[in-house]
């Protein structure tokens, strides 16, 4: 938006300067002086969508209604500064500065404004060419005379007030800057939890208890300060001591980039310069320095009590052991989230229902977690207290529900930040319990939390669906990637096939396998990378050197860092390789007799390389593990099909495309692989995995096929952990993010039914 009011040249506007009337700094002295006959007006305009008009008139409301240039379509509501003017006229007794946010698009050239008050409405025309906002400032500072202070205060808010316009904030500042006098310093500093800030120092003109102030940092920010006389000797005469409490509400102020506070005194604005040499208090140092003030400070009851409560915040110490009433409070773990959250998991003990609120601080973040959290069992909380002379008689020995776990996302600390429980028992009365966040990079750690959890109590369904699940959405678990590499004969130059074998914490399992598909001359040809973790691959460098050497096969061996399972270990061993097609196989699945992959390879040469081609995979009893993972068409829901059947269910079956096949052995693209990004890092097993893996790649156009002839051999679907409490729990956690993430589209999907 332009406006056709045009700023005079530099030469325009003279230089020479002239000492404000009210003694606040110095304005640029201007020839020209305010209207006085109630008919024009003077313009400066702020950015492109805001005028300000100064004049005369004999009376005018704080906000009143304009129309630019007549015009039905500019009409719109200005905010309006006046003063009473000295010995003029009564149709001119009254001096006025408009803010008119202007609402105007293309190039408008405004000539005239009517402001519709009660009454006969006035119509100013705009005689002269716009004037600089200091220019316009400095003409009305010579009229309003003493009452200059609070037009400039008028202005400055205006100004400040609404969307944040970089012109109109640096208008409002070099005005703000050019009337204020030097009034004091701040000189110690620093944030509390909750966001306020403490200012201490000294001023001659500070109001004390409730005064607005105005920050300058990076532009400009206004709050509330309630602040209290302190007694200084070492200033005489010139001023006093203060120490207050600063709130600016939702907006953030950088102490390190704090520059000077701006205020009204009773002579008109002043500022506070920032110290040099000022001393910056961490958040919990804040409330101990301002129990130490306290008893040197004089204000009103209000003010002391803010101060007093500001004094009791946080500072680092446990005081819930504290407490008058019968409350304790322990951690199991609390666990800090890259993408942003926290999950808490521990316990209360609050027999006489004495905690109002329980509260989780993350630097000034904050979060209300006892309406929401889960209750666990934790019979040994009441085993530990039950005798407690403390607790008298007041715990119930047959109530166990002192435990809890909440997630709380969004929760972001800084790593300087503290994060604490509030504990809230009375009106004003509150005890912390300090914190220690552990980043949670590993899915070991949520292992750790899914482990202590009963899978037959009604309570874990709930704490999967309203903790465990989101958090699980989060976590940011790294993408597994090759650190180390050693070459066996190994040579991938002329193959556009590779055999990739991905071990996890049993390194006699890797080596088994290893020798098995050795005994298959096929597999002397195919190039073979076998990926394990780190902590693996010293172990085993030498063995698979020598089986390599003993029966003449080709071996990539990778060490790889984040391998929490075998889907890892194989997205791992894809990124090792540059071949075109790659075969994927679990340590432990077992080929039942020799040539098993030639006859996948020619089943996806067959799909022109564009599908995932899966074995039937068996158990040791010859019952089905795996036969395709197919849409149940009454449910709308993937089922493996035939699983736990005898084998001979399937003999003779014919090669059908599936919902999804299993990635502990499969044959597929490499491009398309690394195209939808790999296997999820979103799911604590590798059965979700894999059909998360192979719903992606059909929505990518690669589907699934499954080959009954092929046979192979698992001991079981997860061979460590099977038949655990834990490891079905995993499973639940698992088919509510799959769930969460596949169940609709996979409800509207077509496959085999």
């Amino acid at each position: 938006m332009t406006i056709a009011v045009r700023h005079p040249p530099q030469s325009d506007v003279p230089r020479a300067v002239r000492a404000d009337p009210v003694g606040g700094g110095a304005f640029l002295a201007d020839p020209l002086s305010l209207p006085t006959d109630g008919e024009t007006v003077i313009a400066a305009p702020v950015g492109e969508d805001l005028l300000l008009l100064a004049g005369v008139t004999d009376a005018m409301s704080r906000s009143v209604p304009v129309l630019l240039n007549g015009d039905p379509a500019l009409s719109m509501t200005a905010n309006v500064v006046t003063w009473v003017r000295k010995e003029a006229p009564p149709e001119a007794c009254i001096g006025f500065v408009a803010v008119v946010p202007v609402k105007v698009a293309g190039r408008v050239r405004i000539r005239s404004i009517v402001m519709r008050r009660k009454g006969q409405p006035l119509r100013y025309t705009l005689v002269r060419r716009a004037l600089p906002l200091m220019g316009l400032m400095n003409i009305v500072a010579v009229d309003a005379e003493s009452e200059f202070p609070k037009v400039a205060d008028g202005v400055a808010q205006a100004l400040v007030s609404g969307r944040s316009d970089p012109k109109r904030v640096a208008a409002a500042l070099s005005m703000l800057t050019a009337a204020a006098r030097a009034d004091g310093f701040v000189e110690v500093m620093g944030a509390l939890d909750t966001g306020e800030i403490l200012l201490q120092g000294w001023s001659s003109e500070l109001p004390l208890d409730r005064s607005r102030l105005i920050v300058s940092h990076e532009g400009l920010t206004s709050g509330d300060f309630a602040a209290a006389k302190v007694v200084r000797d070492d200033l005489g005469e010139r001023g006093y001591g203060f120490v207050g409490v600063l709130n600016t509400g939702e907006a953030t102020v950088d102490l390190e980039r704090l520059q000077r506070l701006f205020f009204r005194g009773p002579q008109g604005w002043r500022t506070l310069e920032i110290y040099d040499r000022r001393v910056r208090l961490a958040p919990i140092d804040v409330p101990a320095h301002i129990r130490d003030v306290l008893p040197r400070a004089a204000a009103e009851a209000e003010t002391l009590a803010l101060l007093q409560k500001m004094g009791a915040r946080y500072d680092g110490r446990d005081t819930v052991s504290s407490l008058k009433e019968p409350v304790r409070i322990g951690m199991d773990a609390v666990l800090d989230l890259a993408k942003g959250g926290i999950l808490v998991s521990g316990w209360m003990l609050d027999p006489e229902q004495a905690v109002r609120e329980v509260i989780l601080h993350a630097g000034k973040q904050s979060a209300r977690i006892d309406g929401t959290w889960t209750r666990l069992a934790r019979p040994d909380v009441t085993a530990a207290f039950q005798h407690d002379p403390a607790f008298g008689h007041s715990i119930d020995p047959h109530r166990h529900d002192h435990g809890f776990l909440a997630f709380v996302p969004g929760l972001a600390p800084g790593s300087e930040d503290p994060v604490y429980f509030e504990i809230v028992t009375g009106e004003d009365t509150s005890a912390f319990y300090p914190l220690k966040p552990v980043r949670a990079s590993s899915r070991r750690a949520l292992d750790r939390i899914v482990a202590a959890l009963d899978p037959r109590s009604a309570a874990t369904g709930m704490a999967i669906e309203t903790h465990i699940g989101p958090m699980i959405q989060v976590f940011d678990h790294p993408k597994p990637r090759p650190v180390e590499q050693r070459d066996f004969g190994y040579d991938e130059s002329a193959s556009g096939l590779a055999l990739a074998l991905g071990g996890r914490r049993d390194g006699e399992e890797v080596l088994v396998t290893l020798s098995l598909l050795a005994l298959d001359p096929a597999m002397h040809d195919i190039p073979i990378i076998v990926c394990v973790p780190m902590e693996l691959y010293g172990k085993i460098a030498a063995e698979v050197q020598r089986l390599a050497r003993f029966y003449g096969l080709g071996v990539r061996l990778v060490g790889a860092e984040g391998v929490q399972d075998a889907c890892d270990a194989l997205d791992a061993a894809a990124q090792a390789t540059k071949v075109e097609t790659l075969a994927f196989l679990s340590a432990g699945v077992m080929p039942r007799r020799s040539g098993w992959l030639p006859v996948l390879e020619r089943a996806h040469r067959n799909r022109n390389g564009k599908a995932l081609v899966s074995p039937t995979i068996l158990f040791e009893d010859d019952s089905v593990c795996f036969a395709g993972t197919i849409l149940d068409p009454r449910e709308r829901r993937l089922v493996d099909s035939f699983l736990g059947y005898p084998c001979d269910v399937i003999r003779g079956a014919e090669p059908m495309e599936v919902m999804a096949g299993s990635s502990a052995c499969c044959i597929l693209s490499r491009a398309a692989f690394h195209d939808i990004g790999g296997f999820s890092q979103s799911y604590l097993s590798v059965r979700e995995k894999s059909r998360d893996l192979s719903l992606k790649l059909k929505l990518a156009g690669t589907p699934s096929i499954w080959l009954p002839d092929i046979e192979m051999v698992a001991a079981d679907g997860d061979p460590a952990e099977v038949g655990l409490s834990w490891q079905r729990l995993v499973q639940h956690v698992d088919r509510w993010s799959f769930d969460r993430r596949w169940s609709l589209l996979v409800a509207n999907m077509r496959g085999a039914e």
